[in-house]
């Protein structure tokens, strides 16, 4: 038990035979301080339910299980999983699926609010949080993530990192790096540093709303270089001297650009051009 993370990780490997895939980005996480940031991150209470994304040879997995909580571990990787599932057996609170998160259907395992971590796959990272962070019983999430990832998702207005993915994201939930993952924290090591982040779910949301201020958003970031009447404009096939009416009804300087925008000015632009883009249903 009082072996090294990296030692036992290895140890593992050796045991079943296994090699970590460069397809799947599989890199595993042997730093103990952080490994203790994320449990702590986590606020975890009795009872909690918690769904852990890529749960690779389960050294998270384990120290979570420890927990008086109910975890949901899914592995994409089927040999990860076997692995898992024989380390784990004597933990009745966890369950273990192998299955490709993206393609999983969460509804059907957590009828209540759940808390999310992990060590997200770069290729999903962006699209997964934006699907996990509208749901309403997701309350908290603590996600390992490319540096990059985190830039965008961390990028103030002004910044040219600052896209559709930003704005979004941070209309449903407060984001905060938690702490920065060299390299060295994981093997094999990765070529690009990680960030942990705490996301915390805002709790006021109508999807009607939501749909406006998804549109709205689209269409201001449509052409990243033009000014934001232009874009509009563009996007929404609307005349400009109507958009001129709605952006100074809204108090939005015309010549700016999305980037520049405060997630206060997109809901006053929502709100403006709701009726332009809503889409009732029948």
């Amino acid at each position: 038990r009082s072996m090294k993370l990296k030692e036992k990780t290895e140890w593992l490997w050796q045991k079943y035979h296994f090699t970590p895939r460069k397809d799947l980005g599989q890199h595993f996480l042997i730093d103990p301080l952080i490994l203790d940031r994320i449990v702590k991150s986590l606020h975890l209470k009795m009872h909690d339910e918690v769904l852990e994304i890529g749960a690779g040879t389960g050294t998270l997995t384990e120290r979570l299980a420890q927990e008086k909580i109910r975890l949901l571990a899914v592995e994409v990787d089927q040999d990860l999983y076997q692995i898992l599932k024989e380390e784990l057996k004597d933990y009745p609170n966890v369950k273990i699926i192998c299955e490709d998160i993206s393609q999983f259907s969460l509804e059907e395992q957590f009828k209540g609010p759940f808390k999310v971590v992990g060590n997200l796959p770069y290729q999903i990272a962006s699209s997964l949080l934006l699907d996990l962070v509208k749901r309403e019983n997701v309350g908290l999430l603590v996600v390992m993530v490319q540096r990059e990832v985190a830039e965008r998702l961390l990028s103030p207005p002004g910044c040219k990192k600052r896209g559709i993915l930003t704005v979004l994201m941070q209309h449903y939930a407060l984001i905060e790096k938690i702490i920065d993952a060299p390299s060295h924290a994981f093997i094999p090591p990765p070529r690009v540093a990680s960030s942990l982040l705490r996301i915390e779910r805002r709790k006021i949301h109508s999807s009607e709303e939501d749909q406006v201020i998804f549109r709205v958003v689209k269409a201001a970031f449509s052409s990243r270089r033009r000014m934001l009447i232009n874009a509009l404009s563009g996007a929404l096939k609307k005349d400009k001297n109507f958009l001129r009416k709605k952006l100074e009804e809204a108090g939005i300087d015309e010549e700016l650009r999305a980037e520049d925008l405060v997630d206060e000015d997109f809901l006053k632009l929502s709100r403006v051009l709701r009726e332009e883009v809503y889409e009732k249903k029948d």
